[in-house]
């Protein structure tokens, strides 16, 4: 492992951690009618939850880095960061907040364009942005004709493929596989545990990519 590569994770992960608590205080609630009974963003600034993210932003910024050129960590960091963090409340609350996801989109947008700068060429732009509209097209019609998940799904498979374009159309495509496998999962598991509603699917989406990425790493 290249010696920046684990201080690079541990400054995404305290970065985060610090700014975790800012951050759900200040996201816009949602409607209460539409709360039943779920916790506040605001009510989720706890020292347990925070510590929660930073692990999860350590890990996630780890295997991204370590299984990435550096100039592709930026776009990553869109992933490890602020789609963890948005994705640790979707498992606490089922929501995933708007501001997030657009703040997941910029830092991509960002991260595509340092991948031009370094390549000297626009086919990384090109990329990313059909990687954004194959995942995230394919979601929005998916939400619009079953209403099975929450749009943020869609806002989160439009960043996911944004990145994972970046690196090749096979990583986009077992993303998409393993996330959806992943929600699955717990969308089984939801429902074994006997608890009924909407559950969480932004943290199976999520590890989507970072199991394409160990699966990669493991089958080369």
């Amino acid at each position: 492992m290249p010696w920046p590569t684990p201080a690079v994770a541990l400054a995404c992960a305290m970065a985060t951690a610090l700014l975790t608590p800012l951050v759900l205080r200040a996201l816009p609630e949602p409607d209460p009618a539409d709360a039943d009974g779920k916790p506040t963003y605001a009510s989720l600034a706890t020292p347990p939850f925070v510590v929660s993210v930073g692990v999860a932003v350590l890990a996630a910024s780890l295997l991204a880095f370590v299984s990435s050129p550096t100039s592709h960590w930026l776009a990553w960091v869109a992933l490890t960061t602020v789609n963890v963090l948005a994705c640790a409340i979707d498992a606490r609350t089922t929501w995933l907040p708007l501001p997030l996801a657009r703040a997941g989109w910029v830092v991509a947008a960002a991260g595509a364009a340092a991948v031009a700068v370094v390549a000297g060429s626009w086919t990384p732009l090109a990329a990313a942005a059909l990687g954004a509209l194959a995942l995230g097209g394919l979601f929005h019609l998916l939400w619009r004709f079953t209403r099975a998940f929450g749009y943020g799904d869609a806002r989160l498979a439009a960043t996911i493929g944004a990145v994972t374009a970046l690196d090749s159309v096979s990583l986009v495509m077992w993303s998409l596989l393993l996330g959806t496998l992943a929600g699955a999962v717990i969308g089984i598991t939801h429902r074994l545990s006997g608890r009924r509603g909407g559950f969480p699917y932004g943290p199976g989406l999520l590890a989507g990519p970072f199991l394409a990425l160990v699966l990669r790493q493991v089958v080369g």
